[in-house]
Formats: structure tokens, sequence, C-alpha cells
């Protein structure tokens, strides 16, 4: 018999049910379904096979033989089926975590936590890409992202993480104590960027610099910037999450910001029930971002 040809699903399922635990209440209570919706399953699936299954004695049932012919089969096919889902599941469970994020969240916040996630789920494995580029997250992908920005990105969820604006800093050294009023002034400052990332050409963009500066932006890994920025070499933007001890020490200055959309870092991930691991890391970040600092015996090790 072809495919096409089978009863519902629905049916089979619930008369398998109602054979095993002995009645239609029994079956609606683990399918989750009225009993009546149980019996009426079961008698539209008598009326297609044009057979009894089922014998009403009371408020109890018995199988005819073709009813008990029917279960057994109905019930290796389903342990058949739990059986090839589960070894697939198992595999796709166990397999390693794979999680993006920018450099600087990476190096900056993720790090010093990275022991207290191990000690609390030593057996989920993660593969970490710290990366500027915004990672695809189409399956066979990656579990979860952690990305800057606003959280509106198309067909994904998106959970706040830590609020941060993006501010434009820079070193004493090199700015003193000027004050930035014009864009086109601080544009003509040397920049740097993130490579991979496109923040810092998007500001001058919507500021209407971006040609004040263009020949005097230099990318480089993300992890380099801070201590580039600290040595007076240039300006950059620049999570001020990630800055506040270097500007209460003065070896960094804010030279724009804007208040008015903060911004920040999201979890972001397919609108879609989280796999164990996925779903361990993403309870654990939300309370590591909820606590504020690290641990203190991992924020002392920094």
């Amino acid at each position: 018999m072809a495919l096409i040809h089978l009863p519902p699903l629905a049916a089979l399922r619930a008369f398998e049910a109602t054979a095993r635990l002995g009645g239609f209440s029994q079956a609606g209570r683990e399918l989750n379904v009225t009993p009546a919706a149980v019996n009426q399953q079961v008698r539209g699936l008598e009326k297609e096979l044009a057979v009894t299954l089922v014998t009403r004695v009371g408020r109890g049932i018995v199988l005819t033989s073709e009813g008990q012919e029917l279960a057994r089969d109905l019930a290796a096919g389903f342990a058949r089926i739990r059986t090839g889902i589960d070894r697939i599941t198992d595999v796709r469970d166990a397999a390693p975590l794979k999680i993006t994020m920018t450099p600087s969240f990476a190096s900056n916040w993720f790090m010093p936590r990275y022991a207290d996630f191990q000690k609390r789920h030593p057996d989920v494995q993660l593969i970490l890409n710290p990366t500027a580029e915004v990672v695809p997250m189409r399956q066979p992908g990656y579990d979860v992202a952690i990305r800057f920005g606003h959280g509106e990105w198309e067909g994904l969820e998106a959970t706040p993480l830590l609020e941060s604006p993006f501010v434009i800093v820079g070193a004493p050294s090199l700015v003193e104590d000027r004050q930035f009023d014009d864009v086109a002034d601080l544009a003509r400052l040397p920049w740097f960027s993130e490579v991979g990332s496109d923040e810092v050409h998007r500001w001058l963009t919507d500021h209407g610099a971006v040609d004040a500066c263009v020949d005097q932006i230099t990318e480089m890994p993300g992890n380099l910037i801070l201590g580039a920025l600290r040595d007076g070499l240039g300006v950059a933007g620049y999570a001020r999450a990630f800055l506040e001890d270097d500007l209460r020490s003065g070896r960094l200055r804010v030279l724009w910001q804007e208040d008015d959309a903060p911004g920040g870092y999201y979890l972001v991930h397919r609108p879609e029930v989280l796999r164990p691991g996925a779903a361990m890391f993403k309870r654990w970040i939300l309370r590591a971002a909820a606590a504020g600092s690290p641990p203190a015996d991992q924020a002392d090790d920094r």
C-alpha cells in the first residue's frame, strides 16, 4: 500500500493508545484530547478499513481479533519510529554547541565567565567563533549568536543581554581636551575599525562624515583595537560597557555618545525549540548577564 493510501496518523495513534491503555479515557489523557475525540478517531479508522477493531462493552472495550493484530503491528511500528527518532536526536543533542559572537564581547565579557559555565555544565561542549561578521543562522549552522544592535533581526528571536551605547572614544594623548561638536572634525582623526564589521562606516555614513576620513580608517582584529586606542594611535567606536575602567582611569575619553539609541548585545537564535545544550546555555547567559560582574574568583584573575 502506498503511503498516500494509509489511514490518517492521528487515527492510528488513537487506536494504538486505546488498545495499549485499555480505554478511550486513558488514551485521551495520554494524547491530551477528550475521550469522545479518541472514540471518533477509532470509529473513523474502522470505517476506512471496513472492519471492527473495538467492541464496546459497557464503559470498557474489548479488541476484536483484527484489532489485536493491528494493535501489535502498530505498537511495533511506533516503537521502530521512536528508535529512529531517538537515534537522530541523540546524535543532534550530543553535538557541540556552536556559538558566534563579536571578538570584543568574547574577550571582554564571555571569557571571564567561561569557567563558570564549564563548572555548571561540564557535559556541554562549545565551539566558539569570535567574529565581527554577522553569521547567518541557517541550519545546519550555529545554535545561538551574540549580536550588537537594537534587537531587530528578521526571522530571529532576540533576547536583550547587555545594554550599552555605541560610543566614539580616544586617548587624551591624541585628542587632549578637545570637544567635538562637529562630526566632520572628529572624522578627520585616524580611525580603527574591526575587521569584518561595518559599524564605524555605518556610523560615519549616518552622520554624513564618511568622506572626511575614508583614507584614515585602519581595519584590525577587535582584540587589538583597545590597545591601539590606549596608545593614542586613533579613535574608534566601541561598546561603552567594556570601557568603564578605562574611562574612570582617564586612559580614554568619550568623544561622542548618543543616548537616544543606546543599543546593546542580544542573544539571537532561530524561533524554534532549542536543543538541550543550547537551552542550558541560554538560561546560563541570561542569569550571568543579570548578575553583572563575573564570579569573584574569576574577576580577580582577569
